[in-house]
């Protein structure tokens, strides 16, 4: 790589880093705080937002956006100038890309298999899913709001052990209130006991 070639590599990364920081903030915050989640409560959102969009949409989105960001592009030969090419054609896809990407819903639980025990790590034991929010409860959280439909089906691969554990440390109710990720499961004293104790068992299923 030539010295020319480094140097234009380093500005180019600088570039893009200058035109997010101008762009992201310009964004309404309700594009800013796009999810899955919000479109799913929002269904003005889920239209107005919805891939593909709209060119009224990203016109008055590109509207938004501060002069200096097309003087950018167009000095480093993203854009040139007009009638080549345009911000709105330009920006169209990269915002398609954001939304469609933050607004994705979660995956089928089946495909978020693990290979190890997501708390004890051993990778050489049958795995068992464990309900983050149990099933049992189902009806309750959404009754009281605790969650939203669509998380109801997470779940967390876990030995038969870890899975018992889980079950015994808080009541149904408890978990879908408070323990409703495996991150929060982990930060428990008493879990990470268990796991390093746990870790350490090497008997193996006949």
């Amino acid at each position: 790589m030539t010295t020319e070639s480094l140097i234009w590599q380093i500005l180019l990364k600088y570039c893009l880093q200058y035109l997010a920081n101008e762009i992201f903030p310009s964004l309404p915050p309700e594009v800013r705080l796009l999810s899955f989640h919000s479109v799913q409560k929002d269904p003005r959102l889920s239209e107005l937002y919805s891939d593909p969009l709209s060119p009224r949409v990203v016109e008055n989105l590109v509207g938004l956006l501060p002069p200096a960001v097309e003087d950018t592009l167009t000095t480093y030969r993203f854009l040139t100038p007009p009638p080549e090419s345009d911000l709105q054609s330009f920006m169209s896809p990269i915002l398609s890309y954001y939304i469609s990407t933050v607004t994705t819903p979660p995956p089928p639980w089946i495909s978020t298999r693990t290979s190890a025990c997501e708390i004890c790590g051993r990778d050489w034991i049958p795995l068992t899913y464990h309900h983050l929010i149990p099933k049992g409860v189902h009806d309750k959280v959404l009754k009281r709001g605790w969650h939203d439909e669509h998380m109801l089906n997470s779940v967390a691969w876990l030995c038969r052990a870890c899975h018992s554990f889980v079950h015994q440390m808080a009541s149904n109710e408890e978990l879908a209130k408070s323990w409703f990720t495996v991150d929060k499961i982990c930060e428990r004293q008493d879990v990470q006991k268990w796991a390093k104790w746990a870790s350490g068992v090497r008997w193996k299923k006949k």
